[in-house]
């Protein structure tokens, strides 16, 4: 769809797949699998799921989902750049380089610099083109607001809209340098209410990271299952390795409900203002499971507060 159309939608969609999607199949050092990207895992359940999340080195239950996620993530490269008769888009981000041939034939080379997508600076350099004028399209993601475009140091003069491809036509010679900054905003997503599992909850996303808590990363005696989320909970970005991988961590205040204990008990009487602060650190989705077996989850309930009879977010 995204070849034929040449809809940025499509792109922000493979890309969000690939962080969030495919790369959560997989363990950080290659080994290890999962069958399913459950958005929750607990060791609490009073059954056996039929999969009980965490990663194996083998699946019984499927031959062919290991070698297909490799495989894949080999493929990627074929992914991140397309040729049209109009030039060369530049669908996804990551340092790179780039060897290949226009549509007229013409030899093209370009470097791509970037930290991407831990921080939204890309810088591209054309390090050789043709003598014919092309256009280079540019994939502005739908999550980004307010990006800036330049070509050798000064403003590109093109429009630059979220999920669209923003388009630089000129006669490219080697040495051209294209920057492009992709703010990076925390953000709190949220469903559509229809969807009943995750009503009244959030999920944390940046750039096209999607977040999770893992319960390796909480306090001696902290349950991941009471934590709530404040509308203004201040998420920071933070390196930090796993499993000596380098990635990008989000910390912030969050709250935390006083457990009593269920012992089994299906409902009982809802308690109010029950919270405490708690500091925690939200990991990459695709990076849980690595350190261990322990609880997991991506959406988090929203915190709500009595204040004079009437319950309001915070």
């Amino acid at each position: 769809m995204l070849q034929i159309t040449g809809d940025a939608r499509y792109a922000d969609v493979l890309e969000l797949a690939l962080y969030n999607s495919v790369l959560s199949g997989i363990s950080l050092d290659g080994d290890r699998f999962c069958y399913a990207n459950p958005l929750s895992v607990s060791d609490k359940y009073p059954y056996t799921l039929r999969w009980a999340g965490g990663r194996i080195p083998y699946i019984s239950l499927s031959n062919c989902c290991p070698p297909n996620v490799v495989r894949t993530i080999a493929e990627t490269a074929n992914y991140a750049y397309g040729i049209s008769d109009k030039g060369v888009w530049v669908h996804l981000y990551g340092a790179n380089q780039l060897h290949t041939h226009l549509k007229n034939g013409a030899a093209l080379q370009l470097s791509q610099v970037t930290n991407y997508p831990w921080d939204g600076n890309v810088k591209l350099t054309v390090q050789a083109a043709g003598p014919e004028a092309f256009t280079v399209f540019l994939r502005i993601p739908g999550w980004s607001r307010q990006a800036t475009l330049l070509v050798n140091g000064k403003p590109a003069g093109v429009t630059v809209t979220p999920g669209q491809y923003a388009a630089l036509h000129r006669s490219w010679k080697a040495g051209d340098v294209i920057s492009l900054q992709l703010p990076m905003p925390v953000t709190l997503m949220e469903s559509n209410p229809l969807v009943e599992e995750t009503r009244n909850q959030v999920a944390v996303k940046r750039g096209p990271i999607v977040y999770c808590l893992e319960g390796a990363n909480l306090p001696k005696g902290a349950n991941l299952f009471d934590i709530v989320m404040p509308d203004k909970a201040a998420l920071q970005p933070v390196p930090m390795q796993i499993d000596h991988n380098n990635m990008m961590g989000l910390t912030g205040i969050v709250r935390l409900r006083s457990d009593t204990g269920w012992q089994n008990t299906l409902y009982r009487e809802a308690t109010v203002n029950d919270t405490k602060p708690l500091k925690v650190t939200f990991i990459p989705y695709y990076a849980w499971g690595n350190r261990g077996h322990s609880d997991m989850a991506v959406w988090v309930p929203k915190y709500f507060q009595y204040f004079g009879g009437q319950i309001q977010s915070q």
